[in-house]
């Protein structure tokens, strides 16, 4: 029978199939098929992503990150720091690691149950700070690229927002492709404090609300860094935990931005023919 070792992992709630693909068994799947229905929740294993580890000649390794919908991403925040946490327990890299993703070069580091991801800087011209179009109930955002691209919208009580007001908004504002050419991932923040906020974000691909996004909560505090509401750390609480966030704030572009957290190794195991087939 073919069957395909993966181990399940989650990283403050996003949770993720991930495969190492550095010998090339995947090869010979169709992966838009395998991935749609793997990720299915209820009749396969289920997960918001599937990622593969694969060889780089570049760095340690390479992150190849897919949706729940088969669609490839440039970059998942949290999926790095649950794969950066796979490269380390199978002998792919040490505590400290380089990795290759579509979006460019990672780096991130094991701090005991936590991972810590270094992003590249996000320019300035990337951001877009106080725009406003039309959306129905809501006029205003920010936009940021951080790997990948994130609006940002600010709520007086996230926590009481409905889902089904929060799965229309957010799948609207995502698909709303006269202004987001490659739609976009949109994420509902709540001020706390200069150091604290709270966050529910709709993800492109998932298409769904998920219960944590680490680029989502990264976009959030540089853009509340930017509009001098939080300062470095920032403590993004999520619906499954808290991400922290660190950002150093430059005249044209941000640096030294990380995204810290948990990463949980919770299944491992054999994908087989039933679950893709």
């Amino acid at each position: 029978m073919e069957k395909v070792p993966f181990i399940k992992m989650n990283g403050c709630g996003n949770d993720f199939v991930v495969i190492d693909n550095r010998e090339g068994i995947m090869q010979h799947f169709d992966l838009y098929k395998f991935i749609r229905r793997v990720c299915a929740r209820r009749t396969s294993i289920g997960a918001d992503g599937l990622m593969l580890l694969e060889k780089s000649n570049k760095v340690d390794f390479k992150m190849r990150y897919f949706n729940a919908d088969g669609s490839e991403g440039e970059m998942c925040g949290n999926g790095a720091r649950c794969i950066s946490k796979f490269a380390y327990l199978i002998g792919a890299a040490q505590k400290q690691m380089q990795f290759e993703t579509m979006a460019g070069i990672y780096e991130s580091q094991i701090n005991g149950e936590n991972v810590k991801v270094k992003f590249p800087p996000v320019l300035m011209k990337n951001i877009q700070l106080n725009r406003r179009h039309d959306f129905g109930q809501v006029n205003d955002f920010h936009f940021a690229i951080v790997g990948v691209p994130h609006v940002v919208i600010y709520c007086d009580d996230v926590d009481n927002m409905e889902y089904k007001e929060l799965y229309n908004l957010g799948k609207k504002i995502r698909n709303s492709l006269d202004v987001f050419p490659e739609g976009t991932n949109v994420n509902f923040v709540q001020y706390v404090d200069e150091s604290n906020m709270k966050i529910r974000t709709y993800e492109r691909g998932v298409e769904d609300e998920t219960f944590a996004c680490g680029t989502g909560s990264t976009a959030s505090a540089v853009i509340s860094g930017l509009l001098g509401m939080v300062k470095s750390p920032v403590n993004m609480h999520t619906r499954a935990g808290i991400l922290k966030i660190y950002f150093n704030l430059g005249k044209d572009l941000i640096d030294d931005i990380y995204l810290e957290g948990d990463a949980r190794v919770v299944a491992e195991g054999y994908i087989l023919p039933d679950a893709w087939k």
